[in-house]
């Protein structure tokens, strides 16, 4: 199911093996504004995870060995409480080009996860394979996501990324509301990746916006968010 990494001519892909006994830090930062009218209000979230992996047959195994959620909205600053979160683990399976399918997740209590909702922490949170292009090439991928090879750095080849990502759907709410929504979202990103052990540091810079209509409505929400990984071993 999973590729193997097979030397140092072989095309970049995800090994289940290549993650495992990996450490892994992320730190996420987020500028959310949502405005309704003439009101607007203004959050700033950061996260900081310590996650371990492990492998169990072809099932990668994430656990969140610390954590540190933080919130300041409209000027008010605290520290969420994450214990429940805290040692949580998460069972994905994920192909050769970085596709993760989620299979468990930890519980999330509903105070962390209006804040951020850590169940969905794995859905992307490793980035794609990059593709075997020489240093200086560049090419888009079936996503629609187009790739630049930079100079090789420290026995790791170096990616960067950017993608555009619309979306228009129309949905009916509570009460029978129909609800319009449009979202834009470009990310821009850049990873090391090492033929053995498959990504080992990646950045992404992502900016969407998300205009919905309901009920003679219009809100905006607006995120800027930077999000920063290395593996430790």
């Amino acid at each position: 199911m999973f590729a193997h990494f097979a030397g140092a001519q072989a095309p970049p892909g995800y090994a289940v093996h290549g993650l495992a006994g990996g450490v892994f830090v992320e730190q996420v930062h987020s500028e959310v504004t949502t405005q309704t009218g003439s009101a607007e209000r203004h959050r700033t979230i950061t996260r900081v995870a310590r996650y371990a992996a492990t492998v169990r047959a072809d099932t990668l195994v994430i656990t969140a060995d610390s954590l540190r959620l933080d919130e300041t909205a409209d000027g008010t600053h605290q520290v969420i409480d994450v214990d429940a979160v805290i040692g949580g683990r998460w069972r994905l399976l994920i192909d050769a080009r970085g596709l993760a399918t989620v299979v468990e997740v930890p519980f999330v209590p509903g105070t962390v996860a209006d804040v951020s909702d850590l169940s969905s922490a794995m859905d992307d949170f490793f980035p794609a394979a990059p593709p075997m292009i020489a240093p200086g090439a560049q090419f888009t991928d079936s996503s629609h996501r187009a790739w630049r090879r930079l100079a090789d750095s420290a026995a790791t080849r170096r990616f960067r990324w950017s993608e555009q990502r619309p979306s228009d759907t129309t949905y009916t709410g509570p009460d029978s509301v129909q609800v319009h929504t449009m979202e834009t979202a470009h990310e821009d990103g850049n990873v090391a990746w090492s033929v053995q052990r498959g990504p080992v540091a990646w950045s992404r810079h992502i900016q969407t916006t998300v205009t919905s209509h309901f009920a003679g409505r219009t809100v905006r929400a607006i995120a800027d968010q930077r999000i920063v990984v290395s593996r430790l071993r």
